[in-house]
């Protein structure tokens, strides 16, 4: 409830963006665009922390109890204050740079509500909706290390904090030189608020990226007459890299819709890896090989291929290499 209550508000603010005209940054690359935007993320987490850290540095020179109850209400009230700021300022810039890649990108493509909600959360890091979309689990072989990296995530500052002072104080005997210790966690929270942008930002562009190109197959899929093998496989295909990818993604929920509605056909198990292996040995040498560049696309809008997703490929080339020989056989 929380979680949804914080994506409508993202939202919100993404459609209100969407409305502005914004020409100072018609003339900016999406890539100088995210850039500028990871910097202004620097310089938010590095100034929000530098007025904790020095109204921290403030209480020790003055020698104040830091376990009289007047100073930690300071404390605590400054860093709700700052850390609260920076988050809002962070998830602020990012709408804005997230609003100019839409109306960039949806100029000649219709960008739905569905989509727009699937890049706030991008941006905002929030996970997909856990849906059972056409039968495809996706959340099935979820890795259980999941929840301990993103517990470790999220208590990014207090452990960062932490164990930088920890270590530092260790190592520096001048006590004069060891008060100034917390100002060294200005700069990482600096780098780490700019390192999280970055990636939110660069999953935004993937996730728009992806929605051209599937835009793109549907309607080639929608010119050109296949076989209803054809539209097996590439239903298979779409199915396994679904089931990859561990969460719901709504561009291949777009794709599979569109492929089905062209030719419905009820498959079974339509996640498993050996019938799409299966599929594919079916299909003759040119369907074979469009739809193995699809699921290659697919995977890659990842980036990093995981260990599963490396097998199935291996095995796509045994069958491609295999078929290939019959093909030079049959030629000769």
């Amino acid at each position: 409830m929380i979680e949804h209550k914080i994506e409508q508000w993202g939202i919100r603010r993404v459609e209100k963006h969407l409305s502005r005209n914004q020409p100072l940054f018609t003339r900016i690359s999406d890539k100088r665009l995210c850039q500028l935007c990871v910097g202004l993320s620097f310089l938010i987490g590095f100034m929000t922390t530098f007025v904790i850290v020095a109204f921290e540095i403030y209480l020790e020179l003055l020698g104040e109890n830091w376990l009289a109850w007047d100073n930690l209400a300071k404390l605590l009230t400054i860093n709700i204050v700052f850390i609260g700021l920076e988050l809002l300022l962070l998830f602020e810039i990012g709408f804005i740079t997230t609003a100019l890649l839409i109306n960039r990108a949806s100029a000649e493509n219709h960008f739905c509500d569905k989509m727009k909600a699937s890049l706030v959360r991008a941006v905002m890091e929030l996970s997909e909706p856990i849906d059972n979309i056409h039968g495809i689990k996706p959340y099935k072989a979820l890795s259980k290390f999941r929840y301990i990296k993103v517990a470790l995530y999220s208590g990014k500052d207090i452990l960062s904090n932490f164990l930088i002072k920890a270590v530092l104080q260790k190592s520096i005997s001048r006590s004069s030189v060891r008060v100034y210790i917390p100002l060294i966690s200005t700069l990482i929270t600096g780098f780490w608020d700019a390192w999280v942008q970055q990636k939110a930002l660069r999953e935004v562009r993937l996730r728009i990226s992806a929605r051209i190109y599937v835009l793109n197959q549907v309607t080639i899929h929608q010119q050109k007459p296949v076989s209803m093998t054809y539209r097996t496989a590439l239903l298979r295909c779409i199915a396994v890299r679904q089931s990859y990818k561990q969460e719901c993604d709504v561009n291949l929920e777009l794709f599979y819709d569109e492929i089905y509605k062209q030719a419905p056909v009820m498959l079974t198990d339509i996640e498993s890896p050996t019938l799409l292996l299966q599929s594919l040995s079916l299909l003759n040498s040119t369907e074979y090989n469009d739809v193995i560049n699809i699921l290659t696309t697919l995977l890659f809008f990842r980036q990093r291929l995981t260990a599963n997703e490396k097998k199935t490929l291996g095995s796509m080339r045994y069958y491609s290499a295999a078929e290939n020989q019959s093909v030079i056989s049959l030629n000769i």
